[in-house]
């Protein structure tokens, strides 16, 4: 049987960090460190572009060069890009200890992603309480993402009681940031679907969800697909439920795939 879209907090987690890799980071790094060389910003700010378009141009290698070497002499940005590296095994093997130990430094420039990627790295070796504390700081920032986990700390009962309408207010506060944050958008979607700390209304979800998918979310896809199969908010549709999910299934999403396979063997 086809498998629904459930609240699993390590597959939404997983899905927004993994869909959200990139070596692009916005703004300017905070640098304390002594830049071993004479390069100013610009030349920084040249070299990390140089980095970002080898790594586009799949020589990932080059790409790891540049930034080594701008993170050894201290550039926020790069040394949260460095982690990032390390956390998908983009420099060679997944080196997870090397990954914290990047994001650690640019954690410790108070570089707002660097703090939420360590919280990343941490939480995700169930040390929740840990990575809480990072979350936190990074939210205090105004960071949306960590503003969304500190939301699925609540929703889940990860160390606080478990209270849904605490976490939907922080959800509604990731998007008051960034309207765009497609895991927040999707929580606020599951808290309609499921009637938690807010009344059940899938015609609300459905629109949540929409918002969401609209940035590439493949949750939100998964679970559009699914209300236009089962009927949910819209008229049943099945041709438009496989329409949304085919692309996820064609790439090797596993639910996608398991998904499909019963609209198609189970079109009634």
């Amino acid at each position: 049987m086809w498998i629904k879209t459930k609240k699993n907090i390590f597959l939404v987690f997983l899905t927004l960090f993994l869909s959200s890799f990139s070596l692009v980071a916005c703004g300017s790094s905070t640098n304390v460190e002594k830049q071993e060389t004479g390069n100013n910003q610009q030349d920084i700010d040249t070299l990390f572009k140089k980095a970002e378009s080898l790594f586009d141009e799949d020589k990932p290698q080059e790409a790891y060069s540049i930034l080594k070497k701008l993170a050894e002499q201290g550039d926020a940005k790069a040394q949260n890009s460095l982690g990032n590296g390390y956390e998908y095994g983009y420099w060679g093997e997944i080196n997870l200890k090397q990954a914290e130990y990047w994001y650690r430094k640019a954690a410790d420039q108070n570089y707002v992603k660097g703090i939420h990627n360590l919280g990343v790295s941490i939480f995700l070796q169930k040390r929740y309480k840990d990575a809480l504390s990072y979350f936190e700081k990074a939210a205090s920032m105004n960071h949306a993402d960590s503003i969304n986990m500190l939301g699925i700390y609540h929703q889940e009962g990860i160390v606080f009681e478990q209270d849904y309408k605490k976490a939907l207010e922080y959800f509604s506060k990731a998007i008051d940031i960034d309207a765009d944050n497609a895991s927040a958008l999707f929580n606020i979607g599951q808290a309609y679907y499921y009637g938690e700390g807010v009344g059940q209304d899938y015609n609300e979800a459905f629109a949540w969800y929409v918002k969401s998918a609209n940035q590439d979310y493949s949750l939100a896809k998964i679970q559009l697909a699914e209300m236009y199969f089962s009927g949910q908010a819209v008229p049943k549709n099945v041709k438009k439920a496989i329409e949304i999910i085919k692309p996820l299934a064609e790439l090797g999403d596993p639910k996608a795939q398991q998904n499909l396979k019963w609209y198609v063997d189970h079109p009634n």
